[in-house]
């Protein structure tokens, strides 16, 4: 049997069905989620509470386009939950699904691991959003 080596990895949402050990091409799936940009930055903001468009906007400078379409993608993943009130102006809030709380230890290690390699100075308290403060996250720079 020949193996090409390129296989084609199932959607995230399909990995959970099949009850079988994970194997390299089912990970490759969960690898490539959690290397889409801004992925996670959205996840760890919900899990850090903020839930408004706006509020995750700010808080990781980022174009209303690129979130919306963020938050569509991983809407449609089953990581959050879009909820809007019906009342005047509109409010629009996100939150994490089980699915999406489940990410909180994977969000939390690399945190870990992004302090080992790039020391404290990655993770700098620059401000205050609604009363709270916010931490802006360098991106990781390896080499």
């Amino acid at each position: 049997m020949v193996h090409s080596g390129k296989q084609a990895a199932r959607p995230l949402h399909d990995l959970s069905e099949t009850g079988a050990e994970p194997n390299h091409s089912d990970c490759s799936a969960a690898y490539h989620f959690l290397g889409t940009r801004w992925n996670l930055q959205i996840i760890s903001a919900l899990l850090d509470g903020y839930t408004r468009f706006t509020e995750i906007a700010l808080l990781l400078n980022l174009n209303s386009r690129t979130l919306s379409e963020r938050l569509k993608h991983l809407e449609l993943e089953g990581i959050v939950i879009r909820q809007v009130s019906n009342q005047i102006p509109v409010r629009i809030d996100y939150e994490l699904t089980a699915k999406g709380q489940a990410l909180r230890e994977v969000v939390s290690e690399i945190q870990k691991w992004a302090m080992h390699i790039n020391g404290p100075e990655a993770m700098e308290v620059t401000g205050e959003m609604n009363g709270g403060r916010y931490a802006e996250r360098d991106m990781l720079q390896i080499g």
